[in-house]
């Protein structure tokens, strides 16, 4: 079925395209179009379901209301929620959404990257994989508004919204040693990202600053392409091994932390009596798990509206260069029961 057209309308009502197009892109009042035309105009593109091509509005206007979204993971509940949060935003303020995943990969993110501009998006919303320099720094030559969700590169100036890595696995090791837990172990993947390094980073200062050794023998860093036989190999190695004698898990993402309690379940390692765990992200499952997880809890309404709120104000930013928006949000530690000694 042909899709019905301004001309369409126009031929219907016996007026002009152009009259037609000024009323529907709200221009009317400025045009001294009556009230009356407009409801007639408005009517009658209702009925006929008129919906505007949006790349030709694009290349008219120079803006088709529309953002590029490349988050790092579809699979990943935690990117899933987000990209969720930032639709919605974006909607609220008239903006669509094309979703992309990178699966991590900096070739998949260069690509999409290339894609999205053909379509003539207004700008970008990017979790960027590890070695995506150079398409970001190519959005930065080309003046393509962007933002950084989830981590950024600190070479790059660049927009960004983040939590605070450094501070959230900081306290999440630190409330295990005030629970009395004195080998605590860290199971983290090897992405080469900023966000990765800091919760590394916030877990041995915790250490440190409690006088606790450092163990390396305690830290296991998995492929970040893992599957659960990555994670059950590194829980033998932490549980089997008497020296180690271990007490308590940190994982550093929730994909790694679901796969984890499988492993510590069929293991029959029992939470917390055997092993206390915390994790970071706050997926459903950790809210239901026997027993509940104990989470470092993102704030994802909040990166969503921020990250909207700081590209929109680059898209209509019409003075040159914008000051930069660099924003680290605060975690929600969440208590249950997987922390309890």
């Amino acid at each position: 079925m042909r899709k019905t057209s301004l001309n369409d309308i126009a031929q219907q009502l016996g007026v002009s395209k152009t009259l037609v197009s000024l009323v529907l892109n709200g221009k009317a009042k400025e045009h001294r179009i009556s009230d009356e035309i407009c409801r007639k105009v408005i009517d009658l593109a209702k009925e006929l379901n008129y919906h505007p091509n949006q790349i030709a509005k694009g290349l008219r206007t120079g803006k088709t209301n529309t953002i590029g979204l490349i988050i790092a993971e579809i699979a990943n509940p935690f990117f899933g929620k987000l990209g969720r949060e930032i639709e919605r935003e974006a909607s609220r303020h008239g903006y669509r959404i094309i979703f992309c995943s990178s699966d991590e990969k900096a070739e998949n993110a260069k690509q999409q990257i290339e894609m999205l501009l053909q379509g003539q998006v207004d700008g970008f919303i990017i979790s960027p994989p590890n070695g995506s320099e150079e398409p970001i720094k190519l959005l930065e030559r080309r003046k393509i508004p962007y933002v950084l969700i989830d981590r950024y590169f600190p070479e790059i100036e660049s927009n960004y919204v983040v939590v605070d890595n450094f501070q959230a696995s900081y306290e999440g090791t630190e409330y295990m040693i005030n629970n009395n837990c004195k080998r605590i172990a860290c199971i983290s993947i090897n992405a080469g990202l900023v966000n990765m390094d800091s919760r590394l980073d916030g877990y041995k200062k915790a250490l440190s600053d409690a006088s606790c050794k450092i163990d390396e023998d305690l830290i296991k860093i998995l492929p970040f392409s893992h599957e659960i036989n990555d994670v059950m190999k590194a829980i033998r190695e932490l549980t089997t091994n008497k020296k180690n004698n271990i007490d308590a898990i940190l994982f550093t993402t929730s994909k790694v932390g679901v796969m984890g309690l499988q492993c510590l379940h069929s293991l029959n390692l029992k939470i917390p009596d055997d092993i206390a765990v915390v994790s970071f992200d706050d997926p459903d499952a950790y809210k239901i798990s026997q027993p509940p997880i104990t989470a470092i809890a993102q704030p994802l309404e909040e990166i969503g509206r921020q990250s909207v709120k700081v590209l929109l104000g680059a898209i209509h930013n019409k003075k040159g260069k914008m000051m930069l928006h660099q924003i680290m949000l605060k975690t929600k530690f969440v208590i249950r029961d997987s922390s309890k000694k």
